[in-house]
């Protein structure tokens, strides 16, 4: 008896063994966070007149909850209105229409797919002195030469900016683990108590 319930033990538990590597194997890729692939404007893009919006692009579609994009002047005035939309990859935060001349910085905030916070931030510059927009933040400046957009630039930017956050193991690999080391233990007490009962058998 205590000969099949060993062998039980060890059949289980290799399976378990078999399914952790299997779970870490497949969290490796779960685990890196998204990461931006454009920004509209680019970093240190210039315009003529304010865009009406500015937009974060990531590797994949970000959670909506917590969203979160400022777009400060100099003076740390948000020119933001309204929430920011989660379209498809792509975050888009409504700015006032009446933003001035200036430089303004973009402080962004999303939750990544993969459940685990993540942020950045980029700049661009309004040369002009109208204050409405004419456009959005990909139209051509009205009072100066277009300045040569800098996606990458700005998608390095902000990606080495989002890598700062936590880099663990998503909360359901986490979950999995637990769940299979719990499974694990069950096991052994009921084997260590069925050799008790055997032992105990024996004696008599």
């Amino acid at each position: 008896m205590l000969h099949n319930v060993a062998r039980a033990v060890r059949s289980v538990l290799t399976v378990l063994a078999v399914l952790v590597l299997a779970v870490l194997a497949a969290a490796s890729p779960a685990a890196a966070h998204d990461v931006v692939t454009r920004t509209d404007p680019a970093d240190g893009q210039s315009f003529g007149s304010a865009p009406t919006a500015v937009e974060v692009s990531f590797s994949d579609a970000p959670l909506a909850l917590g969203a979160e994009i400022l777009v400060e002047d100099a003076q740390g005035v948000d020119w933001t209105t309204g929430e920011v939309q989660i379209d498809q990859n792509n975050a888009v935060q409504p700015l006032r229409p009446d933003a001035p001349a200036g430089q303004y910085t973009v402080t962004w905030r999303v939750v990544s797919s993969d459940s685990h916070p993540i942020e950045g931030s980029f700049g661009f510059t309004v040369a002009g002195a109208g204050a409405s927009p004419t456009g959005s933040a990909l139209s051509t400046p009205a009072s100066s030469a277009p300045a040569t957009p800098a996606p990458t630039q700005a998608a390095s930017t902000s990606q080495a900016s989002a890598e700062q956050p936590d880099q663990g193991f998503p909360a359901g690999f986490i979950v999995v683990l637990v769940a299979i080391l719990v499974l694990a233990l069950v096991i052994v007490v009921v084997a260590v108590l069925a050799r008790r009962r055997a032992d105990a058998t024996d004696r008599r």
